[in-house]
């Protein structure tokens, strides 16, 4: 596999040949449907995209590893439509609008409705049931379990703590919220009811490694505001919708690791897998379009070519 890596390959991503759960991010600029670039315009129907939508949304489900994240791009005015297929396959995350400093004072009162200024970006996880904490859960739950009197135990549990630490040994949500691992000061206390023997690190260290990485250096919440870098570097690599770099490396670095397989299905001017590289990444990208692959590998080859300015993880 690795001579596939760090490039973009001139096909059809659904051709791909890439394992199973082999991709930890996934970054997918698709066609919109009749919006911009005549690779929009190429379905007979709207119900002809969105059976090929669905194609997408199953090949993603097998690619995309238990921890990992896929960022789906859309028109505003379609994207519900999308949503409800992805949201048959994962679990969404965020519905994101993107605000990309594009709009204009004038002209603003000739639209019948309010300006369209922005775009849509659906955030998805593999992880609705948190499976991804399965091991640690199941231990803390499994020592809580060996008192022999559970009821007395949590009792005396919720004396050490402080708190009622019902989220520590939930074998599942169950309504009650989400799961959570114990700090060390209170993991520190349940040691010394004599069980939970594994070290507090150890266990930290598994549940930073399982779980979907999230550091929100950037601290961005559900509506995005990006300058239009768009307008520059579009023309500079004559495509009709290059998104930008700092949003794509805002991505790639809130919720990816160093080495992680990064996926741009749709690679177009090549701007996730130039980014994914920059960030010490891995990434592959497809594109059915000859053109916009040479120029896309072309500008990868210059990333790959530099040192990496920027990398927060």
């Amino acid at each position: 596999m690795i001579e596939l890596l760090n490039k973009i390959h001139h096909a059809d991503w659904l051709t791909n040949n890439l394992p199973d759960k082999s991709v930890q991010l996934i970054i997918a600029d698709p066609p919109y449907f009749e919006v911009k670039g005549s690779f929009d315009f190429v379905w007979k129907s709207f119900d002809d995209y969105l059976k090929d939508v669905e194609k997408w949304a199953i090949e993603c489900k097998r690619l995309l590893a238990d921890n990992g994240t896929l960022f789906w791009y859309g028109h505003a005015k379609k994207i519900a439509y999308t949503q409800i297929i992805f949201d048959k396959y994962f679990n969404l995350e965020n519905n994101i609008a993107i605000e990309f400093n594009r709009q204009t004072k004038k002209g603003v009162e000739l639209f019948r409705c309010f300006a369209p200024v922005s775009e849509r970006l659906l955030m998805y996880s593999n992880d609705a049931d948190n499976f991804f904490i399965q091991e640690q859960r199941d231990y803390l739950l499994s020592e809580f379990r060996l008192s022999g009197k559970p009821i007395d135990f949590y009792k005396k549990l919720c004396g050490f703590t402080g708190n009622q630490p019902y989220n520590w040994f939930a074998p599942n949500n169950n309504g009650n919220g989400t799961w959570q691992l114990p700090t060390k000061e209170h993991y520190l206390k349940l040691q010394t009811t004599g069980y939970f023997k594994k070290r507090y690190e150890d266990l930290l260290e598994e549940y930073e490694t399982l779980r979907r990485p999230f550091a929100n250096y950037f601290k961005l919440q559900e509506i995005f505001r990006f300058s239009n870098e768009a307008v520059k570097t579009g023309a500079k690599y004559d495509h009709d919708t290059v998104k930008p770099e700092t949003l794509t490396r805002a991505l790639i670095l809130t919720c990816s690791r160093p080495d992680d397989l990064v996926l741009a299905p749709f690679a177009g001017s090549g701007t996730e897998v130039a980014m994914a590289i920059q960030e010490g990444r891995k990434a592959i990208g497809y594109d059915i379009e000859k053109k916009y692959v040479d120029m896309a590998n072309r500008r990868v080859d210059i990333i790959k070519a530099q040192p990496s300015l920027f990398c927060f993880a």
